[in-house]
């Protein structure tokens, strides 16, 4: 056997461990932290939750808050994670929301066993406890405390959490489709914004709900002046709750949890991303980088139809079509489901799609 062939049987060999090895299904625990949980320190103008125990260890996580500010208050969010009370890590910068004062150079974003990566946070050893700080930075004290949300994974969870996981599972057989309007990346005056696809969708879901909003009126919320760019998911979440609608930040890792959250009338804004060369079967799109759409339901034959701002010329993005592997692939497989959750109104109708054509291969299309 020459030295070639040893060295391709033993890169498959090693191929085919790593395959072997894929990791289980990710578990995830869901918290909601009331503005009444947080507690006013010592230092004037800081609250902080009580320490949050997790159900199960985790290494991942994100989190929102919803807080609907007068024009003269802002804070700044901190975390600290860690196993316990003795051992927490230092206080790490997770945001801001309102008016602030010039953020300080030496803030701090990442420790020795983790990061936060915008709006992901990214340990290297597992953690079991959290706590967040909120310092109020306005002209005027914070007179309006945030509803914070953390959603934690553990990717490699043991027997005992994947039974716990499984129990609760919720079972969907179909949910409803639901008829999202189309909006572009465009302003009131027709003016392209560039990177503004979380805005549109977000405009989307508010006009589904009844509320007309144009687009230069949420860029300003969803737009990050610190890091420079759009769409970090809390403040996707935190400029719906400025203009009235409470909403979450959550993950799906099945479809049936996507159609029960469907069937109470929320509307799901999903990151995607979609590498070339990914072996897709028949997808709208060659490629597509980071990118957020609105998700309006999943078909009984294996479709998932989403309103996308990015196919603007004759409205293409709306109740565009996807095959279900594909779109889980994109959603679920490259972006571990994250989905930014608006709710309705007391008063709002749940407004279904009353017709939809069968599947057109997008690939028959470009031949």
């Amino acid at each position: 056997m020459d030295i070639l062939t040893k060295f391709i049987i033993l890169c498959f060999l090693a191929t085919g461990i790593a395959l072997a090895k894929e990791p289980p299904n990710p578990v995830d625990g869901r918290e909601s932290i009331s503005a009444d949980a947080l507690i006013s320190q010592k230092e004037d103008g800081v609250w902080e939750t009580p320490l949050q125990m997790a159900e199960f260890p985790f290494e991942e996580a994100i989190y929102s808050w919803n807080a609907q500010l007068p024009a003269d208050e802002g804070f700044r969010l901190y975390i600290r994670i860690g196993t316990g009370e003795q051992n927490l890590s230092p206080w790490i910068y997770a945001g801001f929301w309102g008016k602030v004062k010039p953020r300080a150079e030496n803030i701090t974003t990442s420790f020795e066993d983790g990061k936060i990566l915008y709006d992901h946070i990214l340990l290297k050893n597992k953690a079991t406890a959290y706590q967040f700080r909120v310092e109020s930075e306005g002209d005027k004290k914070l007179s309006v405390l945030p509803s914070l949300q953390f959603v934690y994974t553990d990717n490699y969870p043991s027997t005992d959490t994947l039974k716990k996981a499984e129990s609760k599972k919720v079972k969907k057989e179909q949910g409803p489709i639901l008829d999202i309007p189309f909006r572009s990346q465009l302003d009131s005056k027709g003016n392209y914004i560039k990177d503004t696809c979380q805005s549109a969708a977000l405009a989307s879901a508010l006009e589904y709900f009844g509320k007309k909003t144009n687009l230069e009126e949420i860029t300003p919320g969803t737009y990050d002046s610190e890091y420079s760019m759009y769409g970090i998911w809390p403040r996707v979440l935190a400029t719906a709750a400025q203009l009235g609608f409470k909403s979450y930040i959550d993950r799906f890792r099945d479809w049936d949890y996507v159609r029960a959250t469907l069937a109470e009338n929320k509307v799901i804004i999903a990151s995607i991303t979609m590498p070339k060369d990914g072996d897709y079967k028949d997808p709208p799109y060659p490629s597509m980088g980071g990118h957020i759409i609105v998700l309006n339901g999943v078909t009984k034959d294996g479709r998932a139809i989403v309103t996308d701002s990015a196919l603007t010329k004759r409205n293409k993005g709306y109740r565009l079509q996807w095959l279900l592997p594909d779109f889980e692939k994109i959603w679920m497989k490259n972006k571990g489901g994250v989905g930014m959750v608006i709710c309705p109104l007391k008063d709002s109708v749940l407004k279904e799609v009353k017709y939809l054509p069968r599947f057109m291969s997008y690939k028959k299309k470009k031949e």
